[in-house]
């Protein structure tokens, strides 16, 4: 599939997704539709082993919903369904905000494993749909109390409140602000370390806590004992053990 409102890129296990209809970088039907491609291609991919989402230009990660494709909201894939499946991928996928992330783009933004947030004057994050008389709809009502604590995001939510990059890291909704000029220097340099970690070993954790938050402890508990024995038997357990023994650093395949 080619891509026109994405950028896909892919170097050292790294695959950079850029959405590229800036300023806004808004949703639209193109988007979600690209979207779900490549995140079907990520879930097999050998070639990845971490991932990161940021918005073309320097204004804006995501803007959300692009109100002016309202017409094609029913149409192509959801992005419930679309964000449910980054939130699940078996890599570590990193949001790189470098501008306004409202709406659709701060809930885009927390379905991501890790968020890096540029300090600028321009960004900002919060969940604004109240103003409008709706709500959010692609899961900000649920994840945001997860995220910050449930009267922080009522807070945010009801009053449609938007945070400062330092007020995003001070609720805990961001995990670290850096000099907007570092943010994608930061974001690969993140990455890059997650895509040296044991492929295995890391899906087996995003699996297992994934599972275990949505459906309850012992359902997670599960998932760990299975994938315990997975890895057990694994060529990346066998070098691991030796590369420590060996006292030199590991290189795991993933297999």
């Amino acid at each position: 599939m080619e891509y026109s409102n994405i950028i896909v890129t892919t170097q050292d296990f790294v695959t950079t997704i850029t959405l590229n209809r800036p300023p806004a970088n808004s949703i639209n039907l193109g988007i979600r539709e690209e979207l779900d491609h490549v995140v079907g291609v990520l879930e097999t991919s050998r070639e990845t082993r971490a991932v990161i989402i940021t918005g073309a230009g320097e204004k804006g990660f995501c803007a959300g919903m692009d109100v002016s494709d309202i017409a094609n909201i029913a149409k192509g894939p959801n992005g419930n369904d679309i964000f449910n499946r980054i939130e699940a991928l078996n890599k570590p996928v990193i949001a790189a905000i470098n501008g306004y992330a409202l709406g659709g783009g701060c809930e885009l933004a927390m379905v991501c494993h890790f968020r890096l947030i540029g300090d600028s004057a321009r960004t900002i994050v919060g969940l604004p749909e109240v103003n409008l008389g709706i709500t959010p709809g692609w899961g900000g009502i649920q994840r945001l109390p997860r995220i910050v604590g449930k009267s922080k995001a009522l807070e945010m939510i009801l009053f449609s409140k938007r945070l400062s990059p330092q007020d995003a890291l001070a609720a805990g909704l961001v995990d670290r602000v850096v000099p907007s000029a570092d943010l994608m220097k930061e974001a690969m340099a993140l990455a890059t370390t997650l895509s040296k970690r044991p492929p295995l070993a890391v899906q087996a954790v995003l699996e297992g806590m994934h599972v275990g938050m949505e459906k309850g402890l012992q359902e997670g508990l599960r998932v760990d004992r299975e994938w315990s024995r997975k890895l057990g038997q694994s060529k990346d357990a066998v070098e691991g053990m030796t590369a420590f023994m060996e006292k030199r650093e590991p290189v795991f395949k993933g297999e």
